[in-house]
């Protein structure tokens, strides 16, 4: 069982002594046994968790939640306060921009440091460096001090040398977030090609799309401690939660609170909002249930109805339609319509329709309830995620990728058209 283990931590903890003034830690210094002149923060608190090897580790949480403390404590920058920790394996981490770098050493001196860090010898070092150089692409600049480096350039030669040496376990902190995005395209790929090989990744990020696409666990810290841990698409969906919460209630001075809610479907979803109105129904009108299943080309019909507080002046649908781990393919806003009010209370429905022009597979349907004209600015008021499920069938698909253009080749089409002939 340990054998399969790449990191292994129990009751992991980081405390650290806030003094309010500087003459208060060297008075604390002098008199260690007379009054506590300090204030304990736990940066980290009891975080047992078991990370096998070859497994992708997605970490989420808010800043400050302790994601950066329990990578420094796994690479050995940090010494817990209480617990254990063991790892196994080579582990390469790019942490804060720039770290574990001699700003006056040149790109290639800073290199052969970094490989020496990771136990490689000189030798493996020269057998590496051209393929590190071409993955930074940094050209002459790998010869000019690293000082004189964009933030970007940084992160091109910290990335490289991380995953030139084949690490055994690599850690991500949001590091690729810099990079640009022909640089951020190579290097999800690297990470892709890595984990499909077997190396441990723990990847810190607050982009939910990138955690679901490349972890097959998502960890969730909240002050200092472990919220939950489970399904990628699952936890991302609890911390998105959290952060509606948060907004809502800054929004409305605490009046308004972002609660768990039941979902319509139980099997397979989840739900959360507020108390000002929900989804009552929604189904696939072709068989008034929650899954269905089309064939390419078909028209998909969804019903929705919905009850929303006076309160809401502006009620509308979000619609998503989602591949199998909640990325999303694509999706509309819809206002809603209400009736007259009764009591306080309004009711809307209405019915979306689209082309299932869509690649052989599994999809989901998420729908939110908002107050608002866009995504962007409306409030969420209730979301049921996965709600809805439908299967597109195999057929003569001639596209590629998820969703069909209908992409034409019309060369012959220009070449008789009277336009074409009128310029030539």
């Amino acid at each position: 069982m340990c054998s399969e283990l790449a990191i292994r931590t129990q009751g992991l903890g980081k405390c650290y002594q806030i003094y309010d003034q500087p003459r208060d830690r060297l008075l604390q210094l002098l008199r260690p046994r007379g009054k506590q002149r300090y204030r304990e923060f736990w940066a980290l608190k009891e975080v047992s968790l078991e990370i096998r090897k070859g497994e992708a580790l997605g970490i989420i949480g808010r800043n400050g939640s302790g994601k950066s403390t329990l990578l420094q404590l796994i690479c050995g920058t940090l010494t817990a306060t209480t617990g254990s920790l063991s790892s196994h394996g080579r582990i390469a981490a790019l942490l804060e921009l720039g770290s574990g770098f001699n700003p006056e050493f040149s790109g290639r001196e800073n290199v052969y440091l970094n490989g020496a860090v990771l136990g490689l010898k000189r030798a493996e070092i020269d057998a590496r460096f051209d393929e590190i150089s071409a993955f930074a692409g940094i050209g002459e600049f790998i010869d000019r001090p690293t000082k004189t480096y964009s933030s970007g350039m940084l992160v091109r030669l910290a990335f490289a040398v991380s995953v030139c040496v084949e690490p055994d376990i690599l850690i991500v902190d949001e590091a690729l977030a810099v990079g640009d995005a022909s640089f951020q395209f190579k290097c999800l790929e690297r990470l892709d090609r890595l984990t499909r090989q077997g190396m441990t990744l723990l990847f810190v990020s607050h982009d939910m799309g990138m955690v679901k696409r490349f972890c097959t666990r998502a960890l969730y810290l909240r002050d200092g401690e472990i919220r939950a841990s489970g399904a990628p698409e699952t936890i991302a969906e609890l911390y998105l939660l959290d952060m509606r919460d948060e907004q809502r209630r800054w929004a409305s001075a605490g009046a308004i609170q972002v609660n768990a809610k039941t979902p319509l479907n139980p099997e397979s979803g989840m739900a959360f909002g507020t108390a000002e109105g929900r989804i009552t129904s929604a189904v696939f009108s072709s068989t008034g249930a929650l899954y269905s299943s089309f064939a390419h080309g078909d028209m998909i019909e969804i019903v929705i109805d919905t009850l929303v507080s006076d309160s809401v002046t502006r009620p509308n649908i979000s619609l998503t339609v989602q591949e199998a781990r909640l990325l999303v393919v694509s999706g509309v806003n819809a206002a809603l319509h209400s009736d007259v009010s009764e009591a306080g209370w309004r009711r809307a429905s209405i019915c979306l329709r689209f082309a299932a022009n869509l690649a052989a597979g599994r999809y989901h349907i998420t729908l939110k309830l908002m107050d608002g004209e866009t995504e962007e600015t409306s409030q969420l008021i209730e979301k049921q995620v996965a709600l809805l499920a439908f299967d597109t069938l195999p057929g003569n698909q001639h596209f590629l990728g998820i969703v069909d253009l209908h992409i034409e080749d019309v060369t012959a089409k220009r070449q008789t058209s009277p336009l074409t002939k009128e310029r030539s």
